[in-house]
């Protein structure tokens, strides 16, 4: 799921489990008007505030006066639950849990005087109040999530980069600052020598290992204890209803027997875990939930839906979509068999516990997005610190060091001066590596590759300028002739190299290459991928029994990509 589109499978989005749910909580629990099906003003109303007060983009239009709005509905109404949401969702304080109580006690009193009402009342209000609480909470999460999906592959760049200027600056750094304090000293042995051991060290590096994943913080505390609080309430309102119908023991026995494995196995169902992972045994638990739903609904005592909207909740959580919503529909169905008010509390209960469920995987699945897409930023830039380090700071430690290793021979020919100036020039790219990629010019790097070919006694015959090359392929151009020149001095005993460029990219032939294999590094596939990126091609052959070739083959570049003349950014 998160090797290319991240954000796919997610289900239903998160505005369309909040409406569903608030939707639900208002048609099964608001007064209808005038004894038809459809809520009256009031409950519409209230519906309206309750969208204000959860969702994220209004956030302008709520305040004290709208709280108070919801406040002064909640009796006419028939939907307390929007209320007591409310008062959690815009009260700050403590003291919002106190008003919360009062609430759900002011709709028991409003459902009436029989224990059943009241409870009844009370109950829904309780569980309606905390859901759409922690459903709004978490939707708040997944847009934030959502909207910031960068932001954390950004910062975990970040401190990936740090770490990398730490490390490059104690593998690197020092060597060139001792490589400087020796070349001050004329001591020309030992910068050549602390220049190899820095190149090699730099040129044997291993791939930089796979990221971690990031943390992304824990699902919001309130997610448990709501989920668990809503179902007591139910449990608790299901006891009453049970007690009230008079039973004899053993059947009420079993009734509330029924009522607490259906309501346990509910809570067990809707536990937040990560994506696509079920309880075990969920098919069996599920199972069981029906048969006891269904022999309670249709027992001898009455309708009692509450069983069954678990059962079609647990459908749609744990079951694919393909099959859940087909067996919701047949819950639905089965409580219509019985009455009216009975399907409207099979949808109502089951959105409910659906809506708190897929919200929270939603959470978890925009999390995990996040995790993936910070992860791969982080490997992508490891691998480009890599590529530069390679590419860039060991081309620029061994010209240090065969310059040096000049000077040890030839003291009097100012090659020592010109070491410490590469030096100083990598010293500068090494700061550059891990801010953005080193900053390369194509015309600095041909002198750099005349002056050090000429030093080591190599003559070098060009055709072709900077100015004859795409502006867009300079610094691939000069990466290439870099470490090109590097591996002329590396790997042959070369006096004639022919550097040719233009167009259509660029040609280095050396002659009397090294006999035999040598140890292959990491320098050719560096370049093969980046000029890969530039849609190019890169290739090194033998062109006759003594010559060597590399050469890069340019694809016409977009006229967008042209950079301004002069330095350009590595790609």
């Amino acid at each position: 799921m998160l090797g290319g589109n991240v954000d796919q499978d997610e289900g239903l989005p998160g505005p369309v489990v909040l409406s569903l749910v608030l939707l639900g909580a208002m048609f099964g629990m608001a007064a209808p008007a005038d004894g038809g099906w459809w809520p009256g003003p009031a409950a519409l109303l209230a519906l309206a505030v309750q969208a204000v007060h959860c969702l994220p983009w209004t956030t302008r239009l709520r305040g004290a006066w709208t709280l108070a709005a919801q406040l002064l509905l909640a009796s006419w109404s028939g939907v307390p639950g929007f209320a007591a949401a409310s008062v959690l969702l815009l009260v700050r304080c403590r003291v919002r849990w106190v008003l919360f109580a009062l609430v759900v006690l002011g709709a028991a009193a409003l459902a009436g005087d029989g224990g059943f009402r009241a409870a009844n009342g009370a109950g829904n209000a309780l569980a309606q109040g905390l859901t759409v609480f922690a459903l709004t909470r978490l939707f708040h999460l997944y847009a934030e999530l959502h909207a910031a999906r960068g932001r954390l592959a950004s910062a975990q760049v970040a401190q990936e980069r740090q770490r990398a200027a730490r490390d490059l600056h104690a593998a690197i750094g020092v060597p060139l600052a001792a490589v400087l304090r020796l070349a001050a000293n004329g001591d020309a042995a030992g910068v050549a020598a602390t220049a190899r051991r820095a190149a090699a060290r730099v040129r044997a590096a291993p791939e930089p290992p796979r990221p971690s994943s990031p943390p992304d913080g824990p699902m919001p505390a309130v997610v448990l204890p709501v989920l668990i609080a809503a179902h007591l309430g139910y449990l608790a309102v299901g006891v009453v209803y049970l007690t009230e119908l008079g039973l004899p023991a053993l059947q009420l026995t079993s009734a509330l027997a029924a009522l607490a494995t259906v309501t346990a196995l509910q809570v067990r169902h809707s536990l937040p875990r990560p994506p696509g992972v079920r309880p075990s045994g969920y098919l069996a638990t599920w199972a069981l939930q029906c048969v006891l739903a269904v022999a309670v609904l249709f027992g001898p005592d009455g309708p009692h839906p509450q069983l069954l909207a678990f059962a079609a909740a647990s459908a749609l959580v744990l079951l694919p979509p393909a099959a859940g919503w087909p067996a919701f529909g047949a819950a639905v169905l089965a409580a219509g068999t019985v009455s009216g008010a009975a399907a409207v509390d099979v949808v109502t209960i089951a959105l409910v516990c659906y809506g708190l469920a897929l919200l929270t995987t939603l959470v978890d699945r925009v999390r995990e997005a996040r995790r993936a897409l910070a992860e791969l930023a982080v490997a992508r830039e490891r691998r480009r610190i890599a590529r530069d380090v390679h590419d860039l700071l060991g081309s620029g430690l061994t010209a240090v060091a065969v310059t040096a290793e000049l000077a040890v021979r030839e003291p009097a020919a100012g090659h020592l001066p010109r070491a410490a100036a590469l030096a100083e020039r990598t010293l500068a790219e090494l700061r550059a590596v891990p801010a953005d990629g080193a900053e390369l010019d194509l015309d600095r790097e041909l002198a750099s590759a005349e002056a050090l070919l000429s030093a080591a006694g190599i003559t070098l015959r060009r055709t072709g300028s900077a100015e004859s090359t795409p502006a867009a392929a300079r610094p691939l151009l000069a990466a290439v002739l870099r470490e090109g020149v590097t591996n002329v001095l590396r790997h042959s005993r070369a006096t004639e190299c022919a550097l040719d460029l233009g167009p259509a990219g660029l040609r280095l032939t050396n002659d009397r290459p090294h006999p035999g294999p040598h140890t292959p590094g990491r320098g050719t596939p560096n370049l093969t991928a980046r000029a890969a990126a530039h849609h190019a091609d890169l290739s090194t052959a033998a062109t006759g029994p003594d010559s060597w070739t590399l050469t890069l083959d340019l694809a016409p570049l977009p006229a967008a990509r042209t950079p301004r003349s002069g330095a350009t950014r590595m790609p």
